[in-house]
């Protein structure tokens, strides 16, 4: 077992990992071949024209105006900023099981309280997540009405929606009266009458639409707000939150469920072979784990299909290690893990996505991962073919060694291993 404890501010890691999640919302309902019924109470609104990649990040903005508002203090706020984050973390297990089924909505909460129970966070924010599509009046699928609901269920439905409803294509001036009217039309039968009148009395403020109007540019409006939530978090705890996202992204796809964990054990067996002392055996396994964070944003058709793919398919789908790179990076403490993560599509010979980087700028740790990942998807059934044999597998390895791809020395461990 790793025992090293890093120091992480917990706020950064939840708010950079929830980016995969709003990539996977936003690429879904963007996906004119997969239609998801998703039905909401606000006038007009078209969720095919929404964009998602920073929903996540909004709702946790309002939500957090909102509960400092109410006298939200350590804890408490904590938790309301965490499950702000994670409360669409659901949604990904949604997508496969509803397709287009009206019941997306309850759900993805429920999936997502489900997921939450598996992370190292306080208990109750599976309880927030599970409830944060309740109604005030008791007309939502768990029937809690009034203050059965938790408050901070309430808040996060407010802010949801809320985000929901605003259109980033115009200056929020224009919106406010929209938003404003529905909220108290609202009040008291889809929302609790508390948190609206917190909500009213704080957009009173230039400045609280400004930030919801910047926060795309302006990283420091998050910052300025979010609790610090500095957490000794130790790696072997790192491992299970990364076993968690493991599994989220391979459910992404039915022809990967296994992807990620089967390319760990090879990981763990190199990390095996080489003599790697335990910090960084475990920092392999949650690089191997988290490499494919990035395809998330991709379309399932993409994912699934069964044909060749067309040129700018192909783009679509190398743009995942640039996202996953994207993500771990921003968190203080992963940056060796981002690497080895993201680089498993870069070659030797410096023709690979997505930075085109070559022999001098990858680790053995990186070139053990590429390995790894090309070892385990041709032996695993994909879309398009069965799995291949191991011997079959090694061959077509052994002739990416001879172009300059892969390292010859890493891919002669791999024999050894398998």
């Amino acid at each position: 077992m790793s025992n090293e404890i890093f120091l992480i501010d917990f706020a950064k890691f939840v708010s950079s990992i929830s980016l995969a999640l709003d990539l996977a919302e936003s690429c879904t309902f963007k996906d004119s071949n997969k239609k998801i019924d998703f039905e909401v109470t606000i006038p007009g609104f078209n969720v095919y024209k929404h964009n998602f990649t920073s929903h996540s990040k909004k709702t946790a903005l309002i939500s957090i105006f909102i509960a400092k508002a109410l006298g939200y203090k350590a804890s408490r706020l904590d938790n309301l900023y965490i499950a702000a984050f994670l409360h669409d973390i659901g949604a990904v297990d949604a997508f496969c099981s509803c397709h287009e089924n009206k019941s997306f909505i309850t759900e993805h909460s429920d999936f997502g309280a489900k997921i939450v129970k598996c992370l190292p966070v306080d208990p109750y924010i599976s309880d927030i997540i599970r409830f944060h599509h309740e109604h005030f009046d008791g007309s939502g699928f768990n029937k809690l009405d009034k203050y059965n609901i938790p408050e901070e269920s309430s808040i996060i439905h407010v802010a949801d929606m809320f985000e929901l409803m605003y259109d980033e294509n115009l200056p929020s001036m224009i919106q406010r009266e929209k938003i404003l009217s529905w909220l108290k039309e609202t009040r008291g039968r889809l929302f609790s009458p508390d948190v609206v009148d917190a909500l009213l009395s704080i957009a009173k403020s230039d400045r609280f639409w400004l930030d919801i109007e910047n926060i795309n540019t302006d990283t420091d409006i998050l910052d300025r707000m979010q609790p610090l939530i500095s957490t000794p978090v130790s790696l072997d705890k790192l491992k299970d939150i990364a076993l968690v996202f493991a599994a989220i992204i391979d459910k992404k796809s039915k022809f990967t469920h296994q992807h990620s964990v089967g390319l760990t054990n090879h990981a763990e067996r190199f990390s095996q072979y080489y003599g790697f002392c335990e910090e960084k055996k475990t920092k392999m396994e949650i690089a191997a784990l988290l490499h494919d964070l990035g395809k998330l944003s991709v379309p399932n058709h993409i994912l699934d299909k069964p044909a060749g793919l067309t040129k700018e398919e192909y783009t679509i789908i190398k743009s995942h290690t640039y996202y996953t790179k994207l993500i771990l990076q921003k968190i203080n403490g992963m940056e060796e893990i981002a690497a080895w993560a993201a680089n498993h599509h870069e070659t030797l010979r410096g023709s690979g996505y997505p930075e085109r980087i070559g022999s001098e700028e990858l680790s053995l740790e990186s070139r053990i991962i590429a390995v790894c990942d090309i070892y385990q998807a041709l032996t695993e059934d994909r879309p398009y073919r069965p799995g291949m044999p191991k011997e079959k597998a090694v061959s077509i390895i052994e002739s990416l060694v001879e172009k300059g791809d892969l390292d010859a020395e890493v891919v002669k461990t791999l024999k050894e291993i398998i």
